[in-house]
């Protein structure tokens, strides 16, 4: 099952994915409840973040290739950082470039989405609810700069996820690729993790307890780049579909916010 979170006339609600369409439920992601008759056109929504995660778990350095690239902060074991939760945006929303940030990269990965909570897990399936795509941003350059990587993982709009959770999915072997403006960027299989999916659950379990709704974004697949205003990237996933997301230099895209909201002034 395919399950998203979107608006439609400013309401909140959940649906379910077939081909094009989405078809309206009466619960939640960990209720889906009944369909209700509504169907609406992917085109006619608002996608919102899959969830709202108490925490959001990165792990990171969980592909060797990945660890070779960024090898002047590369840790010898898979290790974990926390991405601040108002960093959520949804499909097809814009990622604000900070002006205090000369180098911010795309990183594609798997999303664990979390439906029951547990400390130090052992059975890793029972506690997974399904599995979504996230972009963990980071402004690489501060995350260089500073010894903790959180500050340069949680600018708002860094953690773009969605716009699906696949539930029920083998995501042993799953191809994650990114492009932007259409080319190529990322290419890897979930199966040259270090940590698999299973086992970043059960990695993260050791050190926090997990919560219902809690996301763990799995690491990045190898040949992060750069992004510039003005870029499309997609990241797309196997079996879960494709999320995409505009590049904006913060200071253009605050500047046009409150020119709109001047305009609007001007015939209240």
């Amino acid at each position: 099952m395919k399950l998203c979170r979107f608006k439609v006339e400013n309401l909140e609600k959940f649906g379910i994915s077939s081909p094009g369409k989405i078809k309206e439920i009466d619960g939640n992601l960990f209720n889906p409840g009944k369909e209700t008759g509504a169907v609406y056109k992917e085109e006619e929504v608002e996608f919102l973040p899959i969830i709202r995660p108490g925490k959001i778990i990165c792990i990171g350095f969980n592909y060797g290739k990945h660890a070779i690239q960024l090898k002047e902060i590369a840790t010898k074991k898979p290790t974990i950082a926390l991405k601040a939760p108002s960093s959520l945006l949804g499909h097809n929303q814009n990622i604000l470039l900070p002006d205090i940030s000369d180098r911010v990269d795309h990183e594609a990965e798997l999303g664990i989405i979390i439906g029951k909570e547990g400390y130090k897990i052992e059975n890793p399936q029972e506690h997974i609810l399904g599995y979504t795509i996230v972009n963990d941003v980071t402004a690489r350059d501060l995350q260089h700069e500073m010894g903790q990587w959180s500050p340069s993982k949680s600018f708002p709009t860094f953690c773009p996820m969605g716009p699906y959770i696949k539930t029920d999915l083998d995501a042993s072997n799953l191809r994650i690729r990114c492009r932007v403006n259409g080319e190529l960027r990322q290419d890897a299989k979930t199966s040259e993790m270090i940590y698999s999916p299973d086992e970043c659950v059960k990695f993260a379990s050791r050190f926090m307890e997990l919560q219902k709704g809690d996301l763990i974004a799995t690491g990045t697949v190898p040949s992060v780049g750069k992004l510039d205003d003005g870029d499309i990237v997609e990241i797309e996933i196997e079996k879960i579909g494709i999320l995409r997301n505009f590049v904006r230099a913060e200071k253009h895209w605050l500047d046009y916010t409150k020119d709109i909201l001047r305009r609007r002034e001007k015939h209240v």
